[in-house]
């Protein structure tokens, strides 16, 4: 809020710890696990070595067969050989140390379907942690107990294997027409050009060169012990999939309090206890005690001095249900893949999307999950139990019969008498953010609301478009949109019991027209089947019950604060615009300014005033954002600005004084 030589803006509030909603129990006391296939219901993938065979073209030969757990055949494939480069038989036992393991990469094929999810990465470097075990590491017995006294050590490096340093080539085939992608995949994974020559060869259907690239893997030093490196091969079932926050695929920090963070691909596997993510070139995501979250590197897991931070790679799926205790029973289901889960860290502390740095992290509050199987995608969601349910209720309720009962209530206006200053200062025990994980039940309804209040989005939003140069009725409309809600104030014993208890419609939430056909689009449409009215015919057409091109005005919107509050203005005889009428009523109707829906029942009239409404809801939407870093607007700060600005505006429109609610 601009600081007009009066009392000084809000500032900025501290961050808190704060209540959770009702649904807190079910975190709590829920006691199924749920698993990968639970997450991601369907297929999952699983690693298969191989070694020599009848279909083994070269010496030493092995292959990994990545396949589907629902259809046969292998989806993916790399085929690679190896074979020990002996040094003279006359070598001192010395120079046998310095002798080489020669590798070589003869395929490595994804079919087409599959890729863009790094699954040849992920071969490749099981293949390469393959053949580390076998030549470099001495990791055959990685349960010994190597604290032995100084008399044994002895006996000890007797049986150690020999370890080799490895030199594996490929060449690599590309299309001169994509020229450097495959080059630059193979040296993303270590490898590098090993000759300047270049071959070109061409057929009767396309030209391509051949690049030949090596990789060297480093023996570890004979005495050294290492834990063994954790191959997808050992796991029963594993899923690529993709992480992604509203900004899209989310980085993680290479180390704790880093700056450097990278994307990766991402791969989830079941655990004992939960799930673990891990990157398709080994790397396992681990969440600490302190809520900072990064990686831990195929090198660093083979330290045992890691081992306790195992446990911090585990995450527990929990899911939250979408269903509700009705009259006749529990309602079903809606669409799995819109339903919310969170992942749980050993520490209690919950995975999160980090919106401003794009990373991830860990919170105390929980953070909600959207899995969808079919793409294999996690999306971390603004979307919270409470808003679902709100939503879930207002499909399931607001029918044609509904409305038109609801308007019979309350449009005889015989509530009560208050102006509508006196209403601002009763939103003031209604928090800005009804849905938001740290707004507690318990708060809801009196003025010790851990969010900003109703009023205070309300000041800023007026106050914005006060800054941004709009007409003055603008200003005016903005303060006095979220009116609607002081009618559980005036009403307690009817709307305000219900808002505590079972749908609080005084919210305002995406609207939609009843007694027509709702647009797809609609906002969480994955509930339109708890609406009765879809098995009525009359309300089931583009137009319904409705005159083609009649116009929004002659149409029923779902009954909200919103709709309330465009009658209450009309009853009281204000002297606003239409367009400001037009504002309060429509700016939750996105499925119309947004998506330019309902076309059979608009008229020209509607898309005149179609930007206005448009305008007036980015607004709200940029000052929402802006209202969650700030403390509530005071007493003296509201009387203020409506003493030296607003009641002048309020007076000029007719908005002055006592209305009949």
């Amino acid at each position: 809020m601009t600081s007009r030589n009066c009392t000084p803006p809000p500032a900025k509030k501290a961050k808190r710890e704060t209540s959770w909603r009702s649904w807190k129990g079910e975190l709590e006391a829920n006691g199924k696990r749920f698993g990968l296939q639970d997450l991601l219901p369907g297929f999952t993938l699983r690693l298969e070595h191989r070694e020599g065979g009848a279909l083994a073209a070269h010496r030493g030969e092995e292959r990994i067969l990545l396949f589907r757990s629902d259809k046969p055949g292998a989806i993916a494939k790399i085929i690679y050989s190896s074979e020990i480069e002996h040094q003279s038989s006359q070598s001192s036992v010395a120079e046998l140390q310095k002798d080489i393991a020669q590798a070589k990469i003869h395929v490595l094929d994804v079919k087409s379907q599959y890729r863009g999810r790094d699954l040849g990465g992920l071969l490749f470097s099981e293949a390469m942690t393959n053949l580390r075990s076998k030549y470099c590491n001495n990791d055959d017995n990685e349960d010994d107990n190597f604290n032995v006294d100084d008399h044994l050590k002895s006996d000890y490096n007797h049986k150690q294997k020999q370890l080799y340093d490895v030199n594996c080539s490929l060449d690599a085939e590309e299309d001169v027409t994509r020229h450097g992608k495959l080059i630059d995949f193979y040296m993303r994974l270590g490898c590098h050009v090993a000759s300047k020559r270049v071959q070109y060869i061409s057929d009767n259907d396309f030209a391509y060169r051949k690049v030949h690239m090596q990789v060297t893997l480093k023996a570890a030093a004979p005495t050294t012990k290492q834990k063994k490196r954790s191959s997808l091969l050992c796991k029963a079932s594993f899923l690529p999939v993709q992480l992604v926050g509203d900004a899209g695929k989310l980085t993680v920090k290479t180390s704790a309090g880093g700056s450097e963070a990278i994307k990766f691909d991402w791969l989830v596997t079941q655990a004992d206890d939960g799930i673990m993510f891990s990157t398709t070139h080994g790397h396992v995501l681990i969440a600490s005690p302190s809520g900072d979250v990064t990686i831990l590197s195929p090198d660093d897991q083979m330290c045992g001095s890691n081992s306790e931070v195992e446990g911090w790679a585990i995450f527990v799926p929990i899911h939250i249900s979408d269903e509700i205790d009705d009259n006749d029973g529990i309602l079903p289901q809606s669409d799995s893949s819109r339903s919310l889960w969170v992942l749980r860290s050993c520490h209690g502390t919950f995975l999160t999307a980090d919106s401003a740095s794009k990373c991830f992290s860990c919170t105390k509050l929980p953070s909600f999950w959207q899995a969808n199987g079919s793409n294999l995608r996690l999306a971390c969601t603004s979307d919270t139990p409470p808003r679902r349910h709100h939503y879930l209720q207002s499909w399931k309720l607001q029918t044609y019969e509904y409305v038109q009962s609801m308007r019979l209530t309350f449009l005889n206006f015989s509530l009560g008498k208050a102006t509508l200053f006196e209403a601002l200062g009763w939103i003031h025990a209604f928090p800005a953010y009804p849905f938001h994980v740290w707004c507690s039940d318990d708060n809801i309804g009196s003025s010790m609301v851990s969010s900003p209040s109703l009023r205070t989005l309300s000041v800023l939003m007026a106050e914005a478009a006060r800054d941004e140069g709009l007409p003055d009725w603008v200003q005016l409309v903005a303060l006095f949109h979220e009116l609607g809600e002081a009618v559980k104030k005036l009403d307690p014993n009817n709307t305000g019991k219900m808002a505590d208890s079972i749908y609080d419609w005084t919210i305002s939430t995406r609207s939609r027209v009843v007694g027509c056909a709702t647009p797809g689009c609609a906002t969480f449409s994955e509930f339109r089947h708890f609406n009765t009215d879809l098995l009525d015919a009359r309300y089931s057409s583009d137009k319904g019950v409705y005159e083609s091109n009649c116009g929004l005005d002659n149409v029923l919107l779902q009954w909200s604060g919103s709709e309330y509050m465009y009658h209450l203005l009309r009853h009281n005889h204000t002297a606003l615009p239409s367009e400001a009428l037009a504002m309060v009523r429509y700016f939750l109707l996105g499925d119309w300014h947004e998506h330019h829906e309902y076309t059979s029942i608009t008229n020209e009239y509607d898309d005149d005033k179609l930007q206005w409404v448009s305008d007036f809801d980015r607004l709200r939407r940029k000052t929402r954002l802006e209202c969650l870093d700030y403390v509530d607007v005071s007493e003296e700060q509201c009387a203020y600005l409506w003493e030296s600005h607003y009641s002048q505006i309020a007076a000029k429109y007719g908005c002055d004084h006592l209305f009949e609610w």
